[in-house]
C-alpha cells in the first residue's frame, strides 16, 4: 500500500465521520467516491505508468535528503503553531487544518525538490489531498458537488500527466524536469 492510498483512505474517513450518526445516501456518496478514486483508480493508472514506460523508482532529490526532511518538520512545526495561535481567536479545528495546511506545503516542496516527473504527478496529489483537508477544516459542510468536481479535476490532471508522460518519453531517454529544459519552441 502506497503513501497516495494511506491519504485516500484517511481521507474517505475524516469525511465519513460526520455522518456516523447521521446517515444519509448523499454522506456516503462523497467518501466512496473518495475512496474509489484515491485509493484504486488513481495508484493503479500511477503504477501502470510506471510499469510501462519503465521508470526506476530511484528517488533523485535536488537537495539532500536530510535537508528536505528538515525543511518538512520545521514547516510542520510552524504550522501548528500557527494554527494554535489563530484557533484561540476562531472557531477552528487546529488538527485538520494544521494537517492539511501541512500536506499542501509538502506537495509543494516534492514538487519543487524531486527530479522526477512522475514524483511530481505524486506531488500534486498530495497537494490535492492537503486542499482537500484544508477545505474540510475551514467550511465545515461543503457541497458534495464542489468535492466531487475536485476528484474529477485530479483524475484529469493525472490521466492527462500519464499522457504527457508518454510524449516525453518519446523524445527524451529520461523523465526528470532538467530534460523538460531542452524543449525549444
Amino acid at each position: 500500500m502506497t503513501v497516495l492510498q494511506v491519504q485516500g483512505i484517511l481521507l474517505s474517513i475524516l469525511v465519513l465521520l460526520p455522518f456516523v450518526n447521521n446517515f444519509s445516501v448523499f454522506g456516503i456518496i462523497l467518501p466512496l467516491t473518495l475512496l474509489i478514486v484515491k485509493v484504486i483508480l488513481i495508484p493503479r493508472y500511477i503504477n501502470k505508468i510506471i510499469l510501462e514506460l519503465d521508470i526506476k523508482r530511484i528517488i533523485e532529490p535536488t537537495i539532500q535528503q536530510i535537508v528536505f526532511l528538515l525543511l518538512v518538520i520545521v514547516t510542520v512545526i510552524m504550522i501548528f503553531l500557527t494554527s494554535s495561535i489563530i484557533a484561540q481567536n476562531t472557531h477552528l479545528e487546529v488538527i485538520p487544518f494544521a494537517i492539511g495546511f501541512s500536506a499542501i506545503a509538502i506537495g509543494i516542496y516534492i514538487i519543487i525538490f524531486r527530479k522526477k516527473l512522475i514524483v511530481h504527478v505524486c506531488g500534486f496529489l498530495v497537494l490535492e489531498n492537503g486542499i482537500f483537508l484544508f477545505g474540510t477544516a475551514v467550511a465545515s459542510e461543503l457541497p458534495v458537488m464542489i468535492e466531487l468536481g475536485v476528484l474529477l479535476d485530479v483524475f484529469v490532471v493525472v490521466f492527462l500527466m500519464g499522457i504527457a508522460l508518454n510524449k516525453i518519453r518519446s523524445t527524451f531517454e529520461g523523465f526528470e524536469v532538467t530534460d523538460l529544459g531542452r524543449l525549444k519552441d
